[in-house]
């Protein structure tokens, strides 16, 4: 009995660092696929195109330290990230309010759907001159543009998301006895949930590039204007510094997010798959 009772607790013994290493996995693969981006970053700049065209991760990290520490390239990170954010949140309200009843209301999707669709193919970029119009140069224009390139995606996945409520859900809920108001608030909304977040993670990448040309054209802060001075003087390294720093916040942002969901709705997006 004791020598089946020590094989039997070999595996527990066993099983924290194979859970610790499950835990470690993706910071490791993050790690270790980083690593090999900027090797191969290194030896190309170094070997195969111009260093002062292309130039290699170390001087680009060299110029961004003395940057890091005046503060300079947090402040056009903030600025950037305030014009993101409060776009994004208004595109992604509107976009779920008149997804949802367009999802809804078949009149109205069948009245309003060749508009969306007249729309939604101009990118944020070709509304940069409309938007200074009509909005100036201010932050009116950037958050209008940050708008429009979250607004569509958002849109057309709730849209799908409402329209493929599973009809076992809806007819279970009528059996039940529920109203066509429960029906909505209980069926419908969940169910288009899933879409609707995979919109919004759309949606994020697309503010992110959508702020930069207008940063470009009219602006006196933000990344996109560090892109424009750091072009004019023709400072390689800095605009490698700015196209890192956009794509990093653009990485860290949608780690939030996908962590934000997955703690947030893990047990209901499991629920919704499964069923």
């Amino acid at each position: 009995m004791s020598t089946i009772a020590i094989v039997r607790a070999a595996p527990s013994v066993l099983q924290p660092p194979r859970s610790l290493w499950t835990h470690l996995r993706p910071l490791a693969m993050i790690v270790g696929s980083m690593t090999i981006f900027f090797a191969v970053w290194q030896v190309l700049s170094s070997f195969v195109f111009n260093p002062h065209l292309i130039p290699p991760p170390t001087k680009v990290f060299a110029t961004a330290v003395p940057m890091i520490q005046s503060g300079e390239i947090f402040k056009h990170i903030g600025i950037s990230l305030v014009r993101v954010i409060i776009g994004f949140i208004a595109g992604t309200v509107l976009a779920i309010l008149f997804g949802v009843v367009m999802g809804r209301l078949k009149a109205v999707n069948d009245l309003l759907d060749p508009i969306i669709e007249l729309l939604r193919y101009l990118s944020p970029t070709a509304m940069i001159p409309i938007a200074v119009i009509w909005f100036g140069i201010g932050e009116n224009s950037k958050y209008f543009l940050i708008f429009w390139g979250t607004f569509f995606f958002v849109l057309i996945n709730t849209i799908a998301g409402v329209m493929r409520t599973p009809v076992a859900r809806y007819r279970a809920a009528q059996c039940l006895g529920a109203s066509e108001l429960q029906i909505f608030m209980q069926v419908v909304i969940p169910s288009a949930v899933p879409y609707i977040v995979t919109g919004m993670r759309v949606a994020m990448a697309s503010a992110f590039m959508s702020i930069i040309p207008a940063e470009i054209l009219a602006a006196d802060s933000g990344l996109g204007y560090l892109l424009q001075t750091s072009a004019m003087l023709v400072q390689t390294e800095r605009i490698f510094v700015a196209l890192a720093t956009i794509s990093l916040i653009g990485f860290i942002t949608d780690r939030i997010f996908r962590w934000a969901v997955e703690r947030t709705l893990h047990r209901y997006m499991a629920f919704i798959t499964a069923t």
